[in-house]
């Protein structure tokens, strides 16, 4: 079951009307979409149901409810339970696409060359089209695809799994085009996403995608790759003036905590659809609700999802009228306080994930010392800032860090710790005016927050405290203060255990004492 519902006190005792948000004006696009990407059935159609409260008129079923054509045909019960859901969702006014990843696992032997795909092979893209002939004919009840070509078992735009002897921009039009066919046959709606990570491969994708027929939507994400609030606009958004375009929105908290903690941040969601909204061919958003069954509706994160509906709404309302509205309908007169200190959680969360505004911290869960060090540069902002020579300064700095950038790490870190403590203040003033389970809530969330922003900060001095060390600085009493770090990773790795924060991330349990343990044997073998 997704793991944050029902949340608790009075606002699950409010009837429908609560979230019945009055008279509601003609949105500003015509394309206003919630993602699911748990298949909970009970969850999704009772969370379908609140759609219309949102002027959501489109659901998206992805990740864990469907990524690969063939799944609605590999026996399981899924193809079934998708279809009721489909049909529920009809009836609702919801149109219904299905996320799909190309190329799969499904291509058949004859156009395998060496563990990859041939797309020269003679009847290669004859199968493929029919591939999707077969799945309208046979689902008619899905409305469309939202197509996805990375993280896939044959990326086209890689020659180590696909050959050909098409440009890269030439895979990328052929198979949207070929596909195309089909749902244009079908009379389905086709919408492909931009989610590639590097400029080089949106380069390729987009100039492929000047080749397609215009009727085929884009979705790009409100920022490059995935969900770094530092990275800029996506690039994409505004490219393509005479193609439809609708943005996606993190509202899952993939990578800031997975709703468990507070990531509260009408500014930020502001900002990105302010902007978003001004570029020509934007149509709608896409909102992603859950991340493996971490639902962002009935937490406090929820007011992100309904920041994107109340700006689409009516263009000239401001992130502060949104909080003083969101908190005042849930917590009424505890509003102010309640609101001080979810106001604060956005950065809390990204001086504890980010390091110095860089990518270190794995989907929200302590990373690996190779997934740290390696997403330094892989996941640099400097790419996608490549005019702002700091940014590759800085990059440098962390991969060879000194004494002088521990410090300035550890006092980022810091920073959100004594934030995270002016949170619980905050809460402590809004409790004479919240009933239990409310409190209850907000103080668990909020605990969580804090602990997590100490065990981020243990881990930054004990990765970066390593580097120091590896890099042949000379730092009296550095080794002792990365052995006591680590000493403290464990420690609160007991903490988790006894608040039955056992392996969902952030700060459990499982993942602390993982990231302690190796770092601990690095350390030891270190001269």
């Amino acid at each position: 079951m997704v793991q944050n519902l029902r949340w608790l006190g009075w606002i699950g005792l409010i009837s429908h009307c609560v979230f019945s948000f009055g008279a509601q004006a003609d949105p500003l696009v015509p394309i206003r979409s919630w993602q699911f990407h748990a298949l909970d059935k009970e969850y999704v159609s009772g969370t379908m149901k609140k759609a219309g409260d949102y002027q959501v008129n489109t659901v998206v079923f992805s990740h864990g409810m469907i990524g690969e054509v063939s799944q609605l045909y590999d026996g399981s019960e899924r193809a079934g339970h998708l279809r009721k859901l489909a049909l529920e969702a009809h009836g609702l006014n919801l149109r219904v696409w299905i996320w799909i990843h190309e190329l799969e696992n499904d291509v058949p032997k004859q156009y395998r060359d060496g563990g990859g795909v041939n797309l020269d092979r003679a009847g290669f893209w004859d199968w493929l089209r029919g591939k999707y002939e077969k799945l309208f004919t046979d689902f008619p009840e899905f409305d469309g695809i939202l197509l996805t070509f990375h993280e896939t078992r044959h990326k086209i735009f890689r020659v180590s799994e696909v050959k050909s002897k098409l440009a890269m921009p030439d895979r990328f039009a052929k198979l949207i085009n070929t596909i195309d066919e089909a749902c244009a046959k079908h009379e389905k709606d086709f919408v492909v996403r931009s989610f590639l990570y590097e400029p080089r491969e949106l380069q390729w994708f987009a100039l492929g995608l000047k080749q397609v027929h215009p009727r085929v939507m884009l979705q790009s994400k409100c920022v490059p790759h995935d969900w770094q609030p530092f990275y800029p606009h996506n690039p994409m958004i505004g490219k393509f003036p005479d193609r439809k375009l609708i943005v996606e929105f993190d509202c899952s908290s993939e990578f800031t905590g997975r709703n468990q903690v507070p990531w509260t941040c009408p500014e930020y969601f502001e900002y990105r659809w302010r902007y978003d909204l001004k570029q020509p061919g934007v149509v709608g958003y896409n909102a992603r609700l859950d991340h493996a069954g971490y639902d962002a509706l009935y937490t406090p994160n929820e007011i992100n999802i309904y920041t994107l509906y109340r700006l689409t709404e009516n263009p000239q309302i401001t992130a502060q009228e949104i909080w003083k509205e969101w908190t005042v309908k849930h917590y009424g007169p505890a509003a102010p306080w309640v609101e001080k200190a979810l106001r604060l959680s956005f950065d809390i969360l990204n001086k504890s994930f980010f390091v110095l505004e860089f990518w270190i911290t794995n989907h929200s869960k302590l990373p690996s010392f190779g997934y740290a060090e390696g997403h330094i540069s892989s996941r640099t902002i400097a790419k996608w800032k490549a005019q702002e020579p700091r940014y590759w300064e800085l990059e440098k700095k962390l991969n060879h860090p000194d004494a002088e950038l521990l410090e300035k790490i550890l006092a980022e870190k810091d920073e959100a710790i004594a934030l995270a403590d002016e949170a619980l203040y905050d809460l402590s003033r809004a409790k004479p005016n919240l009933n239990d389970k409310q409190y209850d809530d907000l103080s668990r969330r909020l605990q969580r927050q804090r602990r997590m922003a100490t065990v981020w900060k243990l881990h930054a001095e004990a990765f970066f405290g390593y580097k120091v060390l590896a890099e042949g600085h000379k730092v009296p009493g550095l080794r002792q203060r990365v052995e006591r770090a680590i000493q403290g990773l464990y420690y609160q790795a007991v903490t988790s255990d006894k608040s039955g924060l056992t392996s969902a991330p952030p700060a459990a349990a499982g993942e602390i004492r993982k990231v302690a343990d190796e770092l601990k044997r690095k350390l030891q073998q270190l001269k």
